[in-house]
């Protein structure tokens, strides 16, 4: 280092990168890159699985926004781990995480308060199905303690993320809206099964080139991103048919509303990824070398 040049670090935290609208600039990629978005994606989905099982959304009451709050701090707590494959796959969401750890550690600790406490007032705890309930609620949490090592697996790691917010998703909305068991439920769960499983293997193909430089195994790094795409589109579909099966055309279009929904913001999601600041606002990275 030449003398009289400040290290990186230092040029990250300077006071002359202080300033409102940096801070509401970096927020908003925060908002984006850290996926917080899916938080609404699950009230989207409790919603969409209520009425296929015939439970009015007035009858969720504080339940309909229930997983939001563990989407919120599993997503975040998972974000805040950077491993080598997110810094080659997503260098400004690492940058940004790195950044403002303390802060987003704060509001992991909120949203899993606030959880607990929504879990002990929606869940009907005095009943078996909502003891049950109880114990599903807390898989994102389990799974999230062992997904390093479920990464080492190829497709095990989707298929946990899909059996745990499947789960949560469909637990929370038979237990707080008293829905017996049945075939229609089973159904539901497996519609919910294969979308998010798609979900998370169509963002696996966005990554091959990352995940393969570090030897991260995924069903696309196997089959090849366009193989896997295909796969994605037909594990969608076979979702999208399980839910006519159960609740007719109507929650087919309700799904369609929330595939709209995620594809908006991963485009939202790339595009912040991609672009520098806005005209006017400083980049608070010029001076990293940590690109």
């Amino acid at each position: 280092m030449p003398p009289g040049q400040l290290p990186s670090s230092a040029h990250a935290t300077g006071g002359d990168r202080g300033g409102v609208v940096p801070i509401c600039w970096d927020a908003l990629r925060l908002f984006l890159t850290l996926s917080v978005w899916l938080a609404v994606a699950s009230v989207l989905m409790v919603a969409v699985t209520a009425m296929a099982l015939g439970v009015s959304l007035e009858a969720l009451g504080w339940g309909l926004y229930l997983p939001a709050f563990v989407v919120y701090a599993v997503y975040v707590r998972d974000r805040r781990g950077v491993s080598d494959d997110d810094r080659l796959n997503h260098p400004v969401r690492s940058r940004l995480v790195t950044r403002y750890d303390r802060p987003l550690q704060a509001t992991e600790l909120v949203a899993v308060i606030a959880y607990e406490s929504l879990l002990v007032a929606s869940l009907p705890l005095h009943r078996p199905d909502g003891l049950g309930a109880l114990a599903v609620a807390h898989l994102p949490f389990v799974v999230l303690a062992v997904y390093l090592r479920l990464k080492a697996v190829p497709v095990v790691d989707s298929l946990a993320v899909a059996g745990t917010w499947s789960s949560l998703i469909v637990a929370t909305v038979v237990a707080v809206g008293d829905v017996g068991l049945s075939a229609s439920v089973g159904a539901t769960f497996l519609a919910w099964t294969l979308v998010v499983f798609g979900g998370v293997e169509s963002r696996n193909a966005a990554d091959v080139e990352g995940d393969e430089q570090v030897d991260h195994g995924t069903l696309a790094s196997r089959l090849g991103a366009a193989r896997t795409r295909l796969f994605v589109v037909g594990a969608k579909a076979a979702g999208a048919g399980l839910f006519w099966v159960v609740g007719g055309p109507g929650i087919v279009v309700l799904l369609g509303c929330y595939f709209a929904y995620l594809a908006g913001f991963r485009w939202l999601t790339a595009a912040a990824s991609a672009a520098g600041p806005p005209p006017g606002v400083p980049d608070r990275w010029a001076g990293d070398t940590y690109r």
